[in-house]
Formats: C-alpha cells, sequence, structure tokens
C-alpha cells in the first residue's frame, strides 16, 4: 500500500503496520507515498497496514491541549483573528481548486448520489432559507460568511436583507466583489469584516445562520457567542447552527482524525464535541431545539467531491505560494474526511432552534412543514 522513500522508515514500518499520525507526518515529509489512489487506499485497506494507536508523542499533543499556553477554550478577538487568516487567507486560488465556482466550505445536501456539487450545494442553500422560514424583507444574518454564496442567494433568491460576517480579509473581498457583480445593492447584501462579537449591538434579526463556523467559537466563549445571537434575535425569529461533531463513544481511529484535524488543518478549532454538548448549550442559553438533522453522508460525498476537484487541479497552483508538502496535505485531509464522515467517525448536525417563550409562534412549522410522501 505504501512506497518507502527513506531506507530507516522501510526497515521499522515496511513489513508492519504503521501508526497513522507517524503515516502522515513522513507523507507529508515526501518520505512516504501511496501506491495507489488515496482515498481508495483509506476506503478500502487502511485497516490492513494502520496501526490507531497513539504513541508517547502523540499523547505529549494531546496533554498541551489542555494547557493554558495552547488551549483553544478561551480565545479573544485576536486569537480568533489570527486563527481564521492563518487558514482562511491562503488565497482564493486555493480554495477554488476544490470548492469550485460556488466557493462554499461547508456540506452540500444530496438529493441521491448521482447529483453534482454545484446541484447539491444549491439544494443545501435552499433548504436553509427555508429551515429559518426566509421571506421577503427579512432581516438576515450569517455569521461566517466564507465567500458570502449563501447571503448573496438570500437576497436574491428569497428577498431578504442578508448581512453576512468574516473574519477573512480575502473572504470579504471576494463577497463585496461578488456583491457587485450580481448588482446586490448594500441594502440586499451587506458584508461585515469583523469578529461576532463586534457586530452593532443595536442590530436585529428574523433569522441568523452560523453554518460550521461556531468550532471556531471556543468552548469557553459558547455562551457568550449564544448569548449574542440570542440578544440579536427577534423573539419571534429562527436560529440555525450547522457544526461538526466526533461521535460520542469514539474509538482511537476516531479520535486519530479528530488530532490531524486539530494539528494540521483547523489547529484551535474544537469540532471534537458530540450533539449532547450543542443542544445543551443552546437550552442554557435559553433556546429551544426544534430540530436536528445529521448530514454526515452528506459531507462524505461533498468531501469525495471537492477531493476530486483537488486532485484535478492541483497542477496548476502556484508551487511558490502552495508548496507541495500543503498539497499532500490537502489530499490526504480531503480523502480521510470522505472516510471519517461517511462511516460516522465525525459528523455533521443541522440544528434549528428559537428563543424558549411561551410566544413563540410554534404553528409556523405545521404551516411550513410538510410531511413526507408515501409509496
Amino acid at each position: 500500500y505504501l512506497t518507502f522513500k527513506d531506507s530507516k522508515l522501510k526497515k521499522r514500518w515496511g513489513a508492519r503496520k504503521i501508526p497513522m499520525h507517524i503515516l502522515v507526518e513522513e507523507f507529508l515529509a515526501d518520505n512516504i507515498s501511496f501506491k495507489k489512489d488515496i482515498l481508495d487506499t483509506l476506503t478500502n485497506d487502511r485497516d490492513k497496514f494502520i496501526d490507531w494507536r497513539p504513541n508517547w508523542s502523540l499523547f505529549q499533543f494531546i496533554l498541551q491541549q489542555g494547557l493554558p499556553a495552547t488551549s483553544s477554550s478561551f480565545k479573544n478577538i485576536k486569537a480568533t483573528t489570527k486563527e481564521i487568516a492563518e487558514h482562511y487567507d491562503r488565497g482564493n486560488d486555493f480554495f477554488a481548486s476544490f470548492l469550485g465556482p460556488m466557493m462554499i466550505y461547508t456540506s452540500a445536501f444530496y438529493h441521491g448520489t448521482d447529483q453534482s456539487l454545484e446541484q447539491a450545494q444549491v439544494n443545501k442553500l435552499n433548504m436553509l432559507c427555508e429551515k429559518v422560514h426566509l421571506k421577503p424583507g427579512d432581516n438576515f444574518l450569517d455569521i461566517g460568511c466564507g465567500w458570502g454564496t449563501l447571503v448573496r442567494h438570500a437576497a436574491s433568491k428569497f428577498g431578504a436583507k442578508a448581512t453576512g460576517v468574516t473574519l477573512s480579509k480575502e473572504g470579504a473581498a471576494w463577497c463585496k466583489a461578488k456583491n457587485a457583480e450580481e448588482k446586490l445593492g448594500e441594502e440586499q447584501a451587506t458584508i461585515l469584516n469583523c469578529d461576532y462579537r463586534e457586530i452593532p449591538k443595536d442590530r436585529r434579526f428574523n433569522a441568523i445562520s452560523a453554518v460550521e463556523m461556531a468550532e471556531h467559537v471556543g468552548i469557553a466563549n459558547f455562551q457568550l457567542f449564544l448569548g449574542n445571537i440570542f440578544n440579536m434575535l427577534e423573539d419571534d425569529g429562527l436560529y440555525y447552527m450547522q457544526v461538526a461533531g466526533l461521535r460520542k463513544g469514539s474509538n482511537w481511529q476516531d479520535v486519530q482524525w479528530g488530532l490531524f484535524m486539530s494539528r494540521y488543518i483547523f489547529p484551535g478549532a474544537d469540532a471534537s464535541t458530540p450533539l449532547y454538548w450543542y443542544t445543551k448549550q443552546l437550552e442554557m442559553a435559553g433556546f429551544e431545539v426544534h430540530s436536528v438533522d445529521n448530514v454526515g453522508r452528506h459531507y462524505s460525498h461533498t468531501l469525495k467531491a471537492w477531493y476530486h476537484n483537488f486532485l484535478s487541479n492541483k497542477a496548476a497552483l502556484d508551487l511558490e505560494r502552495y508548496p507541495l508538502r500543503l498539497q499532500r496535505l490537502w489530499e490526504i485531509f480531503l480523502a480521510w474526511s470522505v472516510v471519517a464522515a461517511g462511516q460516522g467517525s465525525a459528523t455533521c448536525y443541522q440544528i434549528v432552534s428559537h428563543k424558549n417563550r411561551y410566544s413563540f409562534p410554534r404553528d409556523d412549522f405545521l404551516a411550513k412543514e410538510v410531511a413526507p410522501k408515501r409509496l
């Protein structure tokens, strides 16, 4: 399954299972390569040559994550800004190489496995706007808006007055350019380049979304984050939160993936919390959870499309800006994530909630939600 380019590595691991974290390190250093396609190999044969158990160096990394100097549980605006910049300001052309023309860095929603990524992302945009009962004239806020595709969709297709918030300077520039290209005025689609804590306190919204953004908030900040949303949300408004998380009762294979993500892809993010933690946090903040959907399999298909996009487009990337080590990292990140999301190691939840008040118009859900058709 592997080609060893280093004789010492081959002598040590050539005839036995190799620990996954060592495989990753040596693959990134170009001391090991996969003989066949990485995704196919990890999907079909991973347990034949990978040892999922950690060694002492990995235990040290785990322990360091709990120390005040390295822990991501509490983050001020400066720390969060640095975290976002290091990942999302790599370059829009880099992200376009795998996200495709829609530039959406969150799970799509497939109606059947034969749909294209673009159609599945349109499905997700429509579904999200429908889940928050968006209608013309509504004030809509998307926190962590990325490249602003949801903001533009909510404004142009649903008639909302949409506001997007992003800490990424490159993302904000892209958003504003696309707004101008699609002739969306400031009153239709507004982009704020700031932290969620810096959104003007006097703004009120009929619907708020945070799509795979809450993982960057930090565990210690979560009630502050939800409190801000609660205060900005109209009393009859809806909050949509889409979040990634590890399953409850994870084994070492699941944990290895979570540690890989923390170490290499999203340092500082908290994407290892199970579903019950999120619902508890929402209820503590005064929300009533209306619905939860698990879209892990949809994420697996999304990641698979990103993986194949990246393989097709990586040769065109500027090697000075995006060296081969980064390209190898993205290849194994996307491939391994397809497997993790597909088998339930990690997953993604769509959670719809509202203020837990007697006066909330709960009958609105009866009018908006239709029972599935029977065969």
